[in-house]
């Protein structure tokens, strides 16, 4: 083999070696860009074996499996209601009346304006505000209410409102999450606290203020005030929660992780030594009083 033979035999591998890498740079790019399913590509080029593996899985973007409440937080916050009360009460008749304010929350039933909350939130009051997730305030009227299962249901003069996803009470289970939903201290309205339900068939007595003369129906109270306060022991079931429970969110709502509401939240331990004990009645509870107060106007047990 002569000399100008040897150069191009030299050249023509060069080329082909050249060739083949681009080969295989190709191939390996459409195999990772296609995610191709195999485990392994094998390429003979040149009497070469290349061998390179690929996933059988495609990327995909990581997430917690824990739940949190960022995707349900406007579907609970948009049903629940902020309440505010006023009340003309007098401690000496001699000196007149005055007003004492009240806060609380609600829970949207229906769009069209039923709300229920606490029958303590509503007692002997002379007016009942409402305000909306939207911001918007309206004056409420007592459609009824059931002290002795701390139940009431008002009524704001407005559509097109949120109305909460009723659960099923009977089917919560211990340990689940749960969200409470509500207007803490009566300035923080729309607050979301997290925790668990800790128990399940809690029996607590509470007293709750059942004063005789409910402003709305007494003609003098605008005048001399609720003069004669009474209150009333109720022995309630509710649901023990360590979701961040405080003055202000009785007769909010109680969630489970689908934003599904599981309770009426009404009580929290007044015991300063105790953290993470609040309650709530069932909504199964809540729900059939709250149907009998808009129907019939009253509740018996």
């Amino acid at each position: 083999m002569n000399e100008n033979n040897s150069n191009n035999m030299n050249q023509v591998k060069k080329r082909g070696i050249g060739s083949a890498f681009i080969i295989i740079l190709l191939v390996l790019v459409l195999c990772f860009g296609a995610g191709a399913g195999g485990a392994y590509v094998v390429l003979k080029l040149n009497g070469a074996s290349v061998i390179t593996t690929t996933s059988s899985t495609p990327a995909t973007t990581t997430s917690s499996s824990k739940k949190d409440a960022s995707n349900i937080a406007k579907k609970m916050t948009d049903s629940v209601v902020a309440i505010t009360t006023e009340a003309m009460t007098t401690s000496n008749f001699w000196f007149g009346s005055q007003v004492v304010s009240g806060a609380g929350s609600g829970v949207i039933m229906s769009s069209d304006g039923y709300i229920i909350t606490n029958a303590h939130v509503v007692n002997g009051a002379s007016t009942i505000k409402v305000t909306t997730s939207d911001e918007k305030t309206y004056t409420a009227k007592l459609v009824g209410k059931y002290t002795q299962g701390d139940i009431a249901v008002i009524k704001i003069n407005a559509t097109g409102l949120s109305a909460a996803t009723f659960g099923d009470s009977d089917k919560i289970t211990q340990g689940q999450t749960a969200y409470a939903v509500g207007n803490p201290e009566g300035t923080f309205s729309g607050s979301i606290t997290s925790g668990i339900v800790s128990a399940l068939n809690r029996t607590i007595t509470v007293s709750i203020d059942d004063s005789s003369s409910d402003g709305e129906n007494n003609q003098y109270s605008q005048y001399f005030g609720r003069t004669q306060n009474t209150s009333t022991t109720a022995k309630l079931n509710v649901i023990q929660t360590d979701a961040a429970v405080s003055p202000g969110n009785s007769g909010g709502g109680l969630f489970d992780s689908n934003g599904t509401l599981i309770g009426i939240v009404n009580a929290k331990s007044s015991d300063t030594n105790s953290e993470g004990l609040g309650f709530a009645i069932p909504v199964n509870t809540a729900l059939k009083i709250a149907k009998s107060l808009i129907s019939k106007g009253s509740y018996s047990a």
